[in-house]
């Protein structure tokens, strides 16, 4: 046997050996080290298997080594796990819950030490907790998520239902002013119809008023108020001179005599016209072949 196939065989041997070592390591099984070994009761071991985890704070410390039905026929198990660390100081009165890991199921079992002077030995049965599954775990946590989803929903169909009785109300009212609103648009389409039928004379109109506008823009507007101006100062002054008793027309508005003067002769002529009428013989004489010398004679006769 050649140097070459005792190296090979050496290596095999050490390969082996510590696959043994790391296998029962993680069984948590130390063969330098038997550790403590504790037992606990449970009433279901469900994802919890040979070889599952002991945790402190999530920090392994130990594995499960057996789990058997537990003596009294009732079938409850019994787990025997070891804790290989020696600086954990595990007191009576720690719990051994068991714990979910991950989604797919798997268990651990978590030590929740209590505080107490009085610390365990190996072969000690500490207070068992079943686990929380990881159902009532996601429960647990989203039961918040869900009383804020459900009062969201509730504030939502509130919102909707209020959304819907406005628009019921809306329509009610456009269904009541439907009749009102038909009318404005039959009187705004006659308003086009009358604009669009008179647009010649519209247009007509708008020529005739920029005709105007142009009109005046181009008169002297200022010299037309100046000449009405100069009139009403002479008026003015004409009116003061009447007021004042200058001139003519003062007089004859002012003076009493020249209206009695007037009425008289009015009166004196009423009275010659009423005697030329009753005897017009008196103003008017006619005659032919002597007639006159006649009358005349007649008259100075009489």
């Amino acid at each position: 046997m050649g140097v070459k196939e005792i190296k090979v065989g050496i290596l095999s041997i050490a390969g082996l050996v510590v696959a043994y070592f790391g296998f029962n390591y993680l069984k948590g099984n130390s063969l330098l080290n038997e550790g403590t070994v504790l037992y606990s009761v449970y009433d279901d071991v469900e994802g919890l298997h040979v070889g599952s985890k002991v945790v402190l704070n999530g920090f392994p410390i130990g594995r499960v080594r057996k789990i058997t039905f537990a003596s009294g026929g009732d079938g409850k198990l019994l787990v025997e796990y070891v804790v290989v660390n020696e600086s954990i100081q595990i007191t009576k009165n720690t719990v051994a819950q068991i714990l979910s890991t991950d989604i797919f199921g798997s268990k651990a079992i978590n030590l929740l030490i209590q505080s107490s002077d009085q610390y365990v030995a190996s072969g000690d049965t500490l207070v068992s907790q079943e686990a929380v599954s990881m159902m009532a775990e996601v429960e647990n946590r989203f039961e918040p998520l869900k009383v804020k989803y459900d009062s969201t929903m509730t504030a939502v169909k509130d919102l909707l239902t209020n959304v819907n009785q406005t628009f019921v109300t809306v329509n009610s009212m456009l269904e009541n002013e439907r009749k009102n609103i038909h009318a404005i648009t039959s009187n705004a389409a006659s308003i086009t119809q009358n604009l669009e039928d008179n647009n010649a004379h519209i247009s007509n109109s708008l020529k005739n008023m920029s005709a105007l506008s142009d009109s005046l823009s181009q008169a002297d507007i200022k010299k037309m108020l100046e000449n009405a101006n100069l009139a009403l100062l002479q008026m003015k002054e004409a009116m003061e001179k009447v007021n004042n008793g200058t001139g003519t027309m003062s007089k004859m508005l002012n003076d009493s005599s020249l209206y009695t003067n007037l009425n008289q002769s009015a009166i004196d002529l009423d009275l010659l016209l009423k005697d030329m009428k009753e005897h017009p013989k008196r103003y008017v004489h006619f005659s032919i072949w002597g007639g006159k010398d006649k009358e005349e004679k007649n008259e100075s006769d009489n």
